[in-house]
């Protein structure tokens, strides 16, 4: 008979419904149990594509006399981590204490009011190495738990103690005065400096194996490479200090203060650039190992088996430090945050060289990618969670990679002609075949001589190449496939539709109305928007890309709104949207949504309200309500002005609100919220609100605090601003918070409604936010429109006057 799990929303205790162990959810009648029973909680936390999950659920869990005594001296409650972050989160934190070290599956065992006194991760059937078997655990902690109840009370008061103050120490050690503004370019130089002194010169990323995809570290130093003027041509912004930036070389000189030649000019000029950065070497200067570590590290993983070379899409890590051999499992935000990065890379090579390979290469990651999301991760009305790394062989049994590995005689099949090729890996020897890799990418880009254009296309456009694809593909396809978790995560799933919408603006930008009448203007400035050669702009479905994007944010603002019309309406939200951290199959799970939840939401409706189709589904006055609303749950003041934010509202269970600023494997709340509301800032929620809306901007006092620029301007750098400890000492842990401070020091907005200028401002690398209005509101209350067929180029707080050639509006956004 089937446990309590066989009623979860989630498809991984979905999965533990048959065990003879009597599972319960995570609820306060559970804990109710235990306290009856007087017996302590075990409580187990994984999810779906963990492979030592499934590993030690086959081990112990379908075994019916461990499970016998699990339900005798236990309540046994299986939590699925991703549907419950902040309960995954105390609990990781309470592992770290007790052992030094975390993973999953974990293994939590506390009193029936949730205090942990025991932890550990993968307990093994029979003893093994310096891990006791799973049984021997269980004997020991009930033993204790009747015999030794004193000392057990004591640990988890001395427990509970340190859970609480871990919650908040970073915030709370920061001085208030260090807190109050965002970061600095000289800081961000340093942030940026300290972060290359950990990068792997040899094989790209930072540190060694295991090595997972650096890419919130790239955008920021993508981020960093434009502000040191990288993209912009020589001489741009000499007048406004941009000659005098750290790290460009470009101080004026005493002799009539004339600036010295631009490192990228230079560069350019000995015909380097074309490639820099095939053999990974540093050269000391920051601006130009900016892009270095970038062109390194991005190749690396697309031409490495780490990045499917036959469907698209990356793994979760790399097991070698070469980014070869991976494990296996796909998770939607390490493919989202990777389709972010070689955006914003694109945008970058285009400024450079719009015919150049290292372009052609990150528009084929774009299009690999945003295909791979659509076909492999998505459902009728979001993205799903993850495709596990595991799967049946071809003897039935379940082995990692079993999808996707190939014999030398399999791949055989699909020619030896093309750029694909097995990789040859001591970290794959497990393995029942070898991992398929593209490593002559790197080769080709190093390679001055060997031409690339229309009658030389890249390696993979070539027939061969595309042929092993399609042979590969099949073969795959007659394997069984690894299980999908068709959790819809609102985090995650914002996060892909944030990322699909900007590489449909990227990709969908036409270049027939970018190369005609407004190139004409350009007098042969190709980095105003011409076609690189290498683009596939005329075969990708970028129109698919943005009608899902716009779809999957408007069914999940749906969804938000059914569940708060039709459940009692609480301080979860607006009356009436109640945002929840996860759904399936229309059903919502158990977690209310966090502050990562609610940034990652509205930053994807800023996104999608860019694209053509976006602005009729998505209004600013939903987006001013949603971002009032969530600076109100989730952020206060502290006593000594330092503004605290809480990653959770707590479930009436455990009282400990975490407050981790570190982005890890995801943008923290913090930094997501700092992302969500430096775009609300860029929208002018002026003439939102001046335009009759009936939003929480207006409530009563006591409600929902007024949200208007400036405060969103305050907030955004007091989000940051606790940043500035972490910067220079663990740069890899703030990536995302580096990058928004990064795009924090001069936000671009483009205001324009001309399709040809729009499409040059979509693909520039200084863009912040697109727009077709002004956000400012005039005399009558109507919002001041933009001249036809112009662009305003809005630079912080400083707008220019309304231009109207390519030109123009490139040297406003190079400034």
């Amino acid at each position: 008979m089937p446990n309590e799990l066989a009623d979860s929303t989630s498809p991984y205790l979905r999965a533990h419904a048959d065990n003879p162990v009597d599972w319960r959810m995570w609820t306060k009648e559970t804990l109710a149990e235990a306290a009856r029973r007087d017996v302590p909680l075990l409580i187990s936390i994984g999810y779906s594509t963990c492979h030592w999950c499934h590993v030690m659920a086959h081990e112990s869990f379908e075994d019916e006399a461990v499970a016998t005594l699990m339900n005798d001296r236990f309540v046994p409650v299986k939590i699925d981590r991703e549907e419950l972050p902040d309960i995954d989160a105390y609990y990781m934190n309470a592992l770290q204490a007790m052992t030094g070290q975390g993973g999953w599956p974990m293994t939590i065992f506390a009193t029936p009011s949730g205090s942990p006194f025991y932890a550990g991760t993968y307990f093994p059937p029979a003893p093994r190495g310096n891990l006791p078997a799973f049984t021997q655990v269980l004997s020991a902690v009930s033993a204790t738990w009747t015999d030794r109840r004193d000392e057990v009370n004591q640990m988890t008061a001395r427990m509970d103690r340190g859970l609480a103050e871990m919650a908040d120490a970073v915030t709370s050690a920061l001085p208030a005065e260090a807190a109050a503004e965002s970061l600095t370019s000289d800081e961000l130089d340093s942030a940026a400096a300290a972060l290359l002194d950990s990068y792997d010169p040899a094989w790209g990323g930072f540190g060694g194996a295991p090595k997972f995809p650096p890419m919130m570290n790239v955008l920021q130093l993508l981020a960093a490479f434009v502000r040191l003027g990288g993209t912009a041509s020589a001489g741009e912004g000499a007048d406004d200090g941009a000659s005098a930036r750290p790290g460009t070389g470009g101080t004026a000189s005493a002799n009539g203060g004339r600036a010295r030649e631009h490192p990228l000019d230079r560069v350019r000029a000995e015909g380097r650039l074309s490639w820099l950065g095939a053999d990974g070497h540093l050269t000391g200067e920051l601006i130009l190992d900016c892009l270095i570590a970038v062109r390194s590290t991005l190749a690396r993983i697309a031409s490495g088996g780490m990045r499917d070379q036959v469907r698209g899409g990356i793994a979760r890590y790399s097991v070698d430090r070469q980014w070869f051999v991976p494990h296996f499992e796909k998770m939607l935000y390490d493919n989202s945050l990777y389709l972010r990065a070689v955006v914003a890379w694109a945008k970058v090579e285009r400024a450079l060289d719009p015919g150049s390979k290292w372009l052609a290469l990150a528009e084929r990651e774009i299009a690999d990618t945003a295909n791979f999301l659509i076909s492999d991760l998505s459902a009728d009305d979001g993205f799903i969670a993850a495709l596990d790394a595991d799967s049946l062989n071809s003897a039935g049994v379940s082995e990692e990679g079993a999808a996707y590995v190939f014999t030398p005689e399999e791949f055989a099949e699909a020619g030896q002609a093309g750029l694909l090729g097995l990789v040859d890996s001591p970290a794959g020897g497990e393995l029942s075949g070898q991992v398929v890799a593209a490593v002559r990418i790197i080769d080709w880009l190093g390679m001055d001589d060997v031409p690339f254009d229309a009658e030389h296309p890249a390696p993979w456009d070539i027939e061969a190449t595309k042929q092993q694809r399609e042979v590969l593909d099949s073969l795959r396809a007659r394997r069984s496939q690894p299980a999908r978790d068709e959790k819809i995560i609102t985090e995650w799933n914002s996060l892909a539709i944030t990322a699909l919408a900007e590489a449909a603006l990227f990709m969908g930008a036409d270049d027939e109305n970018a190369d005609g009448a407004a190139r004409g203007d350009l007098d042969g400035a190709d980095s105003a928007g011409a076609g690189s050669v290498g683009a596939k702009s005329a075969g990708v479905p970028s129109a698919e890309w943005e009608k899902t994007a716009v779809r999957f944010w408007q069914a999940m603002h749906d969804r938000f709104e059914r569940v708060g019309a039709s459940e009692p309406v609480d301080a979860a939200g607006p009356a009436g949207f109640d945002v929840r951290r996860s759904f399936t199959e229309g059903v919502a799970g158990p977690g209310q949504g966090g502050l990562a939840d609610w940034a990652q939401l509205i930053t994807a409706g800023i996104t999608v309200r860019q694209l053509s189709d976006g602005a009729a589904s998505v209004k600013v006055e939903d987006l001013v309500d949603l971002g009032a609303t969530m600076l109100d749950l989730f952020t206060s003041e502290r006593g000594d002005g330092v503004l605290e934010a809480v990653d959770s509202l707590g479930d009436g269970i455990i009282d400990v609100k975490s407050a981790d600023p570190v982005d890890n494997t995801v943008p923290s709340g913090r930094s997501a919220a700092a992302e969500a509301v430096l775009l609300l800032a860029e929208i002018g929620v002026e003439a939102a609100t001046s335009a009759g809306s009936e939003s929480s901007v207006e409530a009563s006092p006591g409600e929902v605090a007024e949200l208007d620029t400036g405060r969103l301007l305050e907030v955004r750098d007091r989000l940051l601003g606790v940043y500035r400890a972490l910067a220079g000492q663990a740069p890899r842990g703030c990536g995302h918070a580096l990058w928004q401070a990064e795009r924090a020091l001069s936000p671009v907005r483009v205001a324009t409604v001309d399709d040809a200028l729009r499409n040059i401002a979509a693909r520039h690398p200084s863009l912040t936010l697109l727009t077709a209005s002004t956000g400012v509101p005039g005399p009558d209350g109507r919002e001041v429109d933009v001249p036809a067929g112009t662009a305003i180029v809005c630079r912080g707080t400083s707008c220019s006057l309304p231009v109207g050639t390519a030109a123009e509006l490139v040297g406003l956004m190079n400034r």
